[in-house]
């Protein structure tokens, strides 16, 4: 019995093929181990794209197989040698064969880890792997055909040189996304979470099926009819023909399809050109900035050159290309990065969106060409190659590349607490990774807030005791910190905590700190890119489908029940949706959650308040205010809340003020006119308070900066610095801190350079934060550089 059973087993074998055997194995195999592996471990396009890469290995060779298996039967007489359309048949029965075990395993595995969309998962999986089978087992089979002798080495080739030439792409081209027939798809940044299997992706497949059929059609024509193409088989040679046609008309369309987008592309979507001394600016002149707007984006991008220079002590290779699409959906369909900003060094260039004056993370990615000009030799990042035994390996300081960045955008306009507070936050709650993990390769695997804080923090740290050309030194070396500083990361990181220490701390810190630093990597979420993907399609329904957005939320809870994030935007699309009542039912249970941080229970808190006033209970929307008075660790926050308790105070508040500030409909936008209207309102009727006057000039800020002065100086009380004659209703700090900062930005934008330093010194006099205080030396560095300009806005 055990004979015949081995005996069956063998013929099965054999009439399987040894590659198709061993090709199943090494897939299954690949299988079982991403079914381990954070991220991969469920079916969707992680675990599909790691097997599609192997996958283009094995259909090319079992292509081949099959071309040298019915060559060697053809010539021992056992049987005829197939035609080619044949050939290709039989090869993608095998490819799509050995791909039934890993899917049948991810599906499985499905029981042990939760898959919250297995349909998009099964998309990925026909689009990456099978998709690559599809055009990799024809190409195997054309492989075998041309090539008798070497066949299988051509047939390896064919993948490697397409994944190659592809990395080659992403390297010269503007995007951060390819599309390789063989690699399948590669999205862009980690950190644009949200994924679900673009229709794009399917446009793809089908022009690969375009291209792979024209050769295969040719060789059908031509196969054992001789050399002249007027002896090929007419049918298949017109097909054939038409398929190379069609080919080719797509391949010259891959940028307007988005295949491959180029320059050229990006130059025809951002036709609008501005010049400076330092930068080419390219831009969508449909967005219509005013000369003044487009007059402060080029200062910005000026100043901020000037002080990378002052930072760094070094410059990089002019000009720098700016950019600038008017928003992260067409940035995302261009260049595959929508929320994330980056830079590419090696071509000195960088890629933002709506960075209106003043752009909040410009410096960042300036930073990153200006430590091109001392990076590696290709990319200019922190790169090096060291020798391990006889083998030179790459070594990247990922920590260094983003950390440096950090570094240099130190005092950023939208920073509560400085990064060293940020990071000692962090370490104090036991929420920090290891300095060693995040400074090497290992950077992206951490959560992203607390990687860039900790990176950040350290190479502050080390340009502050250090200097720059010691930076320059250890970014160059890609982190020999034993060569460049003369001691080992160890004693340095014990030097960075030990100053960490005596960075001061308030609640409010901590409390921001915990909620920032709370979540963690993309690899350790539930079903990160289906949930993201999820949350970011129902709050672009909550206007016009909110119970769309409420299932497609409830879905979300159900998957992740312990992310409160989650269920506060199920409460709010609930209120869009006009279940109010079951929206306070939920938002008082989340309330109740003892594991929320301070932030999110002031989410939760302001919420309730904007749906008991759309109610008309003002008094548990009062209630509900002071508790985010309480727990908001943020000034604006805090500011907006104030703001609704005072308009809460009257019933003309709350008929316009309160109106202007909670709005008509949860889920939908007041409309900007009748905000400017009702805040206008408010201040007619209540003239003695400044909150009216600071609203207004908040208002006018961006639109018209010369008519917002007087109304934020009234506010500020700069008419009447002693206070001694006015009897309005003062502004709270919180509000008069603003209130400077609006008004130094104002003063500005029209070029009053004394009340702008004015206002700036009031801040630094009253400044109690080193935050605050860092915000406003950085706008008097900018008057300071503004004065020594020629200036026509």
């Amino acid at each position: 019995m055990l004979g015949r059973a081995i005996s069956t087993v063998n013929q099965r074998f054999r009439r399987l093929g040894r590659r198709t055997a061993i090709w199943a194995a090494v897939l299954t195999a690949l299988a079982l181990l991403l079914d381990f592996v954070p991220l991969f471990d469920l079916l969707g396009y992680d675990f599909s794209f790691v097997v599609g890469l192997c996958t283009a290995l094995a259909a090319v060779d079992l292509g081949q197989g099959t071309v040298a298996a019915a060559r060697a039967a053809a010539a021992t007489g056992a049987a005829a040698m197939p035609d080619p359309l044949h050939l290709v048949g039989r090869a993608l029965a095998r490819a799509l064969g050995v791909l039934v075990a890993p899917l049948l395993l991810s599906m499985l595995n499905g029981v042990r880890v939760s898959n919250c969309n297995l349909v998009a998962g099964l998309g990925f999986y026909a689009l990456l792997p099978i998709g690559t089978a599809l055009f990799a087992a024809p190409a195997g089979v054309l492989a075998g055909l041309a090539s008798p002798r070497r066949g299988r080495l051509v047939a390896f080739l064919l993948p490697l040189a397409s994944v190659v030439w592809t990395l080659v792409r992403l390297y010269q081209d503007p995007g951060v996304f390819a599309y390789d027939p063989f690699g399948g798809y590669f999205p862009g940044p980690i950190y644009d979470e949200a994924l679900r299997p673009p229709v794009r992706l399917l446009f793809f497949r089908l022009a690969n099926l375009v291209w792979i059929a024209a050769p295969v059609a040719l060789a059908i024509a031509a196969v054992d009819r001789g050399r002249r193409p007027r002896d090929w088989r007419r049918g298949p040679l017109a097909l054939a023909v038409a398929l190379f046609l069609g080919g080719g008309a797509l391949y010259l369309a891959r940028g307007t399809i988005g295949f491959h987008v180029r320059r050229a592309d990006l130059l025809a979507a951002l036709p609008g050109a501005r010049a400076t001394a330092h930068f080419q600016l390219r831009y969508d002149p449909a967005e219509n900035y005013t000369p003044l707007e487009m007059a402060l984006m080029l200062e910005d991008l000026e100043f901020r050159y000037e002080q990378l220079h002052r930072t760094f002590g070094i410059e990089p290779t002019l000009p720098i290309t700016i950019w600038e699409f008017p928003n992260a959906e067409t940035k995302k369909a261009l260049v595959g990065a929508g929320g994330t900003l980056y830079a590419r060094p090696w071509t000195r260039e960088i890629f933002v969106q709506s960075q209106r004056f003043p752009s909040a993370r410009l410096r960042h990615e300036m930073a990153h060409v200006f430590a091109g000009a001392f990076g590696d030799r290709w990319f200019g990042i922190s790169l090096a190659w060291r020798w391990h035994g006889p083998l030179p390996l790459p070594a990247l300081a990922a920590g260094l590349v983003e950390g440096i960045a950090e570094a240099a955008d130190y005092g950023a306009a939208e920073d509560q607490s400085t990064i060293h507070q940020e990071a000692a936050a962090m370490i104090a709650a036991g929420q920090a990774p290891a300095l060693e993990t995040v400074m090497g390769a290992g950077f992206s695997g951490q959560a992203g807030p607390r990687a860039y804080t900790v990176a950040g923090s350290f190479c502050r740290f080390l340009l502050q005791t250090r200097g720059a050309e010691a930076m320059r030194r250890i970014y160059r070396s890609a982190g020999d910190f034993q060569g460049v500083y003369g001691a080992p990361l160890a004693a340095l990181e014990t030097e960075w905590r030990a100053f960490l220490k005596r960075q001061p701390l308030d609640a409010r810190d901590r409390a921001r700190a915990s909620e920032q630093f709370r979540r963690p990597a993309i690899f350790k979420k539930v079903c990160a890119r289906e949930l993201g993907a999820r949350v970011q399609q129902a709050r672009a329904l909550l206007a016009t489908a909110p119970a769309r957005a409420v299932e497609l939320l409830e879905q979300t809870c159900a998957d992740d029940p312990h992310e409160p994030t989650y269920r506060l935007a199920l409460h709010e699309a609930q209120a869009a949706a006009g279940q109010i009542p079951r929206a306070l039912d939920g938002l008082a249970r989340l309330a109740s959650d003892g594991d929320l941080t301070d932030p999110v229970r002031a989410r939760v808190a302001a919420l309730a308040a904007a749906l008991y006033f759309l109610s008309g209970d003002f008094a548990n929307a009062e209630a509900a205010e002071r508790r985010v008075l309480a727990l908001a660790p943020d000034e604006g926050d805090r500011r907006t809340s104030a703001a609704r308790l005072r308009a809460l105070a009257a019933p003309g508040a709350r008929q316009t003020l309160g109106r202007a500030l909670y709005g008509d409909h949860p889920g939908v936008g007041t409309d900007p006119v009748l905000v400017f209207f009702l805040m206008s309102e408010f201040a007619r009727l209540f003239p003695h308070d400044r909150l009216g006057p600071y609203l207004i000039g908040r208002q006018l800020l961006l639109r018209d900066a010369a008519h917002a002065l007087p109304y934020l100086r009234r506010a500020c009380a700069d008419d009447d610095p002693t206070g001694a004659a006015s009897t309005e209703q003062a502004l709270a700090p919180d509000f008069l801190r603003e209130c400077r900062r609006l008004t130094a930005d104002a003063a500005y934008r029209v070029g009053d350079f004394p009340r702008a330093r004015a206002a700036l010194q009031h801040l630094l006099e009253d400044a109690d934060r080193e935050a605050e205080r860092a915000r406003a030396k950085d706008l008097l560095e900018r008057i300071t550089w503004a004065e020594r300009q020629p200036r026509a806005l």
